[in-house]
């Protein structure tokens, strides 16, 4: 269940102007050339960062931040390098499923400590660094999967792309693991990627989870795709009462092949999943997305026009020739009942006369239809967040069911809110 956080319809309306605007196999290090001594220094003054704890970091992070736009770029300010040997859970991990993943980790955000963890992996590649497991890890691991034996796993493994193994292999043996390890971030991200593109990923979850705002961004970014959690609500990063991302083994799963499977933390509700690690839980979704609208805004569009809309904002610019064909669906996507209609309008504001002419068959002259006894301070927030957007001589808003759902949401939240104020103000006998 995911906890109600308090906030104000103010930040609620800037969370969603601030959402406009992993891992692959590494590149070899490159020895700097004389334009490259000076960058240590160069990112300390314009951006804050001390790259001190890994210098090779410093190129590849220019060169990602050198792409961002401006609103973006100031996310990652005074971002903290740390220098690892291994992933998030190093020895520490609690199953088979999260080694696998920690092991394959090229470089990971830490959340809430804006810190960017650089890793061995991340310039020498992803390998798996433990040895045999034991029969109990392995079944577990195997049962999470699906999988009725070894050699079910084994026959995974030799087909994925780039990946040969003995004839015979024995139980557990550390070579499966490694070739999941090696191959399975290519698997999900489609490919090998360039580093660059890799920190873009990570600068994205801190696009993304900045703050203590993080549950309302993660909940409207949700709406494109319909993330849900086990219990059928809209997906705002937090399951059982604290930040969660999807348990490791739906990794595994992705990486072989393998349905997501039950019992999961999210649920994705349909198509719009640019890559396989997008079809993790939400917050890889952006952050994969994120990396598109950098590296390949027409695969994004390809794959999810709104979400290219979205992210384009102070980030690419709609006008390219290629990006032309993705602005009716994306606009049309952002105006459908189920999506945030903040983000919505607020997408559509951003880019203006960007999307015209071909979103104009979408426009809509009709006032907006409130309930005459809405509360006050609902009113109040519904103006503020001026979902009519006019471009032109066209009026542009949402659908009246986008209206009424975000109506009930708002009306339930103030509801929420004045019961727990009325809970301390008797705690403090007012």
């Amino acid at each position: 269940m995911s906890t109600v956080h308090g906030w104000s319809w103010s930040a609620r309306l800037a969370v969603a102007v601030a959402l406009l605007g992993c891992h692959g196999r590494a590149h070899p290090a490159v020895a700097p050339d004389d334009r490259d001594r000076g960058c240590a220094a160069e990112l300390l003054a314009t951006d804050a960062i001390d790259v001190a704890p890994e210098p090779r970091i410093c190129v590849p992070l220019r060169d990602a931040l050198a792409r961002l736009g401006p609103a973006t770029r100031a996310v990652a300010r005074a971002l903290v390098i740390v220098r690892d040997a291994r992933g998030p859970c190093a020895d520490q991990c609690p199953d088979l499923a999260a080694a696998l993943m920690s092991d394959a980790a090229l470089a990971y955000y830490r959340v809430g400590r804006h810190e960017l963890h650089v890793v061995d992996a991340t310039f020498a590649g992803p390998r798996w660094r433990s040895g045999p497991p034991s029969p109990a890890a392995l079944r577990t691991y195997l049962d999470g999967l699906g999988l009725a034996d070894w050699a079910a796993l084994v026959a995974r493994v030799r087909a994925l792309p780039g990946v040969t193994l003995p004839a015979v292999v024995p139980e557990g043996s550390p070579l499966v693991l490694d070739a999941i390890v090696r191959r399975g971030p290519a698997v999900l991200l489609g490919g090998d990627v360039a580093l660059p593109d890799l920190l873009i990923h990570e600068l994205g979850h801190a696009v993304l989870l900045r703050d203590a705002l993080e549950s309302v961004r993660v909940a409207a970014w949700a709406s494109l795709t319909g993330w849900t959690e086990d219990d059928d609500t809209r997906a705002d990063g937090y399951v059982g009462g604290s930040f969660s991302g999807e348990q490791a083994i739906v990794a595994s799963r992705l990486v072989l092949g393998l349905p997501r499977g039950a019992g999961t933390s999210y649920r994705p509700g349909g198509a719009g999943l640019a890559t396989g690690y997008a079809a993790f839980d939400p917050v890889e979704d952006h952050a994969e997305s994120f990396r598109l609208v950098h590296a390949d805004p027409v695969a994004l569009g390809a794959a999810a026009p709104a979400k290219l809309l979205v992210l384009a904002a102070g980030e690419v610019d709609l006008r390219a020739p290629a990006l032309r064909r993705f602005i009716r669906p994306g606009v049309a996507a952002l105006l459908a009942p189920e999506v945030d209609p903040v983000l919505a309008m607020a997408t559509v504001r951003a880019h203006g006369d960007a999307l015209l002419p071909e979103a104009a068959a979408l426009a809509d002259p009709r006032p907006l239809a409130l309930p005459d006894d809405l509360h006050p301070e609902v009113r109040a927030a519904l103006d503020d967040a001026a979902l009519v957007v006019t471009i032109g001589r066209l009026q542009f808003r949402p659908s009246d069911a986008a209206i009424a759902a975000l109506i009930a949401s708002w009306e339930r939240q103030r509801a929420d809110l004045e019961e727990f104020q009325q809970g301390l103000d008797a705690l403090r006998g007012e």
